[in-house]
């Protein structure tokens, strides 16, 4: 049996957190006490799945015993409609990691290249190199955004994918949709644009937006979305693509699995439920702005925030950050080469970002 680096992290931090933690992991609606600790390190929406979409799963009990199959036509309709796409250009998968993976396989076929930002988001490319992709990563600029103009150099003929996760994991930064409009029109007809728009629902600004529009072009376009993310259904595990007929056929015909009928059932409920999703963002981004806050507060750099999480300059070794958050009962996020003194926080709940607001100024006393 292999492990992920997933379950790798999340083991030792168990370990580290004390052998009753497991049993009593569940709803983290308040600050955790005793060995049971406050886990802010994996983009996780701690208020969701929506009471509509628990119900919704809770139902489908009962109908476990069945293939799926009958349930995923509805969910693709609608997720067609929401789109303003016909179904033929829909592609759901066990989450975007899914899909992410099946498009780096489909890029390292005959020794492809894949274009990427450095640091990104890297189950599309951890998953291409083991299919014999070759990657070219590229810096972040200064601002610690894509930088655009490097990454549009680093396209060569062997180049089959390039990869745009926007807003950023881990840095939380965006590109505006006009940037990515002029990036995707100057590349090569042949070379797929990948944009995972995973954290989009968190994204503030007019200037920042989809750009679903582009799978409807000439240009081989994928854009992607999850339910892990404003859904709160992580470990549910559904997702979606929207692209050209033809890719999406392509796309399709390399996904290894699709969705459970609980995925199935809560991503039809949740979408529906407006209430709840709108709530969950704004109290996400009042806690954002809670974060940012303090940051400047302590003079902390940190990437402009654009996701559930933040992305800041410790001003020291991450590992003696991990070391003294742990201390206090807080996991925090792994490092992201180069970025040795950075950290990525997760936006908990109410309670869970005031312990890590009090506990800052403290760790950070330690620098």
């Amino acid at each position: 049996m292999s492990l992920s680096r997933r379950d790798l992290l999340t083991a030792s931090a168990l370990l580290l957190a004390g052998p009753g933690f497991a049993m009593r992991a569940g709803g983290r609606e308040s600050a955790a006490g005793g060995d049971n600790p406050i886990i802010l390190c994996w983009n996780e929406n701690p208020y969701g799945p929506s009471p509509a979409a628990r119900a919704a799963a809770s139902k489908a009990i009962g109908v476990s015993c069945r293939y799926p199959d009958d349930e995923l036509d509805p969910l693709v309709e609608m997720l067609a409609r929401r789109e303003g796409v016909s179904p033929d250009h829909i592609v759901t998968g066990t989450g975007s990691g899914e899909l992410l993976r099946a498009l780096g396989m489909l890029a390292a076929r005959d020794g492809g290249e894949i274009v990427a930002a450095e640091p990104t988001y890297t189950e599309l490319t951890h998953y291409a190199e083991g299919c014999g992709a070759k990657i070219h990563f590229v810096p972040v600029d200064a601002n610690l955004r894509h930088d655009l103009a490097a990454m549009h150099a680093a396209v060569s003929e062997r180049t089959r994918a390039v990869y745009l996760c926007n807003p950023n994991n881990p840095t939380g930064t965006t590109l505006p949709a006009a940037d990515i409009r002029a990036f995707v029109a100057a590349l090569p007809a042949s070379v797929t644009t990948i944009v995972d728009e995973a954290y989009m629902d968190f994204a503030v600004g007019r200037d920042v937006g989809t750009v679903a529009d582009l799978t409807q072009g000439e240009r081989r376009v994928v854009v992607l979305r999850t339910f892990s993310k404003i859904h709160g259904m992580a470990g549910i595990r559904c997702g979606y693509a929207i692209a050209r007929a033809d890719v999406a056929k392509e796309l399709a015909d390399a996904r290894m699995t699709t969705p459970n009928v609980f995925a199935v059932r809560a991503a039809r409920a949740s979408l529906g439920d407006t209430a709840f999703l709108t709530d969950c963002r704004r109290r996400i981004l009042a806690s954002r702005v809670r974060i940012t806050t303090e940051l400047t507060r302590l003079n902390l750099a940190y990437g402009e925030p654009q996701g559930n999480f933040v992305f800041f300059d410790t001003g020291m070794p991450l590992k003696r950050f991990t070391e003294l958050m742990r201390a206090r009962n807080i996991l925090v996020g792994r490092r992201f080469a180069p970025y040795d003194n950075w950290c990525r926080i997760t936006i908990g709940t109410e309670p869970e970002i005031d312990a890590f607001l009090k506990a800052l100024p403290e760790v950070i006393g330690h620098a």
